[in-house]
């Protein structure tokens, strides 16, 4: 196999249990095993973060950003907007806001040794 430029290339043999072993934490780690290897040999460990439960979040956002833009073509089209609109808005990006935060300060590694 061809290295790039300045890089090493070692050959290393690991045993049928212990390269199952290696196969086993690369997939919970979801890294390909050889870059599972070289993290583990240079930092000793791997940090994991599970995040699905980031997704509805990320869809409420997108809805305030939706309702952003058709506030804004109201505006455009009109030449003005409703200050309730505008107000509600900043309520549910607040509120949007205090959520992430919290949540985020929560989220801790999964450490895969």
């Amino acid at each position: 196999m061809p290295t790039r430029k300045g890089n090493k290339a070692i050959v290393i043999y690991y045993s049928p249990e212990e390269w199952e072993t290696i196969c086993k934490k690369a997939t919970a780690a979801r890294l390909r095993n050889g870059t599972y290897i070289r993290r583990m040999s240079v930092k000793g460990e791997i940090k994991y973060y599970e995040l699905k439960e980031l997704m509805s979040m990320k869809n409420a956002f997108l809805s305030i950003g939706n309702n952003l833009n058709q506030i804004a073509a109201v505006a455009n089209s009109t030449g003005s907007v409703y200050q309730k609109d505008i107000e509600d808005m900043q309520e549910e990006f607040k509120y949007f806001r205090s959520v992430m935060k919290n949540y985020l300060f929560e989220i801790s590694p999964t450490l895969i040794h």
